[in-house]
């Protein structure tokens, strides 16, 4: 039979299955010591416990290793809660990367299919010459189509990054059907290369975590960086069109852990299109895990409850 994913358990489920090690703590209590985890795969993760935890438990588990499980499904203060009879470190042909970290709902075809298709809409040369100067790398571009767009919260996920750029450049360009002097190339410009920092800014070795220079440069500064040292091999890039380029990517966190504010209109358009994307990938992501409807757990990043509904009619 196969295996049943996280998104699915519910009490009294007896499982088996891989899954990756998230956190893992060794704790004290009145019988000795017991383990305590969170553990995931590529559609949820849940927290779990072992009682009983053998050596491998206590001296050998590592965050970011995969193992194989066995327990049965409970619940502890109204969250489900997987209680471990047995795990073992897994080897490399017992599971598939896929079924261990979450990936996008489209291919890479589809997702490198809708960033070309963006670029081509591009009609100032400078501007189409420096984003064609990335895709050409095809290094980078593979790195792009698999990179994540954060660690827990939007586009967390495999192909996330290409998923949420192409996204807002496409939300941006509907924006800009009522407003006639926006620069559309700068849009399409902002909504695919605002984020490209975070190719950089995570890993994804097994789990989706920061970088070293992810958290002591930021993405922002990685991706400005970039967008600086690609301008400079093609000559006489206009230093003013450079310049807003750059303001896209530097202000699109609006006033949040930024080094600039929205100064230009495209700067305005770029930075709401991204809170729209951004807060609804993160919302997908909680109401799938709900079954789509009803009241979700209180979001900490959103300060409030958010209801779903009753399911289909």
């Amino acid at each position: 039979m196969p295996e049943k994913k996280i998104k699915d358990f519910t009490v009294e489920d007896v499982i088996t299955g891989f899954f990756v090690v998230r956190k893992k703590d060794i704790r004290e209590y009145t019988r000795g010591h017991y383990l305590s985890a969170e553990i995931g795969d590529n559609t949820g993760r849940i927290n779990a416990v072992n009682w009983e935890p053998d050596q491998f438990c206590l001296a050998e588990l590592e965050e970011g290793m995969v193992v194989k499980v066995r327990g049965t499904v409970g619940e502890y203060r109204n969250k489900l809660q997987l209680n471990i009879a047995r795990i073992r470190l897994a080897t490399d042909d017992e599971y598939q990367i896929e079924n261990i970290l979450p990936h996008s709902k489209q291919s890479n075809d589809e997702r490198k299919a809708r960033i070309l298709s963006l670029t081509e809409k591009i009609e100032n040369s400078y501007i189409k010459a420096l984003a064609e100067s990335f895709w050409t790398d095809e290094l980078f571009f593979d790195r792009f189509l698999s990179a994540p767009a954060g660690k827990l919260w939007h586009h967390a996920y495999i192909g996330g990054l290409s998923e949420h750029s192409a996204n807002l450049a496409e939300l941006a360009l509907r924006v800009s059907v009522g407003y006639e002097f926006l620069n559309k190339d700068i849009l399409i410009f902002g909504g695919l290369f605002h984020d490209i920092g975070k190719m950089d800014t995570y890993t994804t070795d097994m789990v989706i975590d920061f970088t070293d220079e992810g958290r002591l440069v930021d993405h922002i500064c990685i991706a400005d960086s970039w967008i600086v040292e690609h301008a400079k091999k093609i000559e006489n890039f206009p230093d003013k069109l450079l310049m807003k380029l750059r303001h896209i990517v530097l202000s699109h966190q609006g006033e949040y852990s930024t080094p600039v504010v929205p100064k230009i209109p495209e700067a305005f358009v770029i930075y709401y299109c991204d809170e729209i994307d951004s807060k609804m990938g993160g919302l997908e992501r909680i109401r799938e895990r709900q079954g789509g409807k009803g009241w979700s757990e209180y979001i900490k990043l959103l300060g409030r409850y958010v209801y779903f509904g009753e399911g289909e009619e």
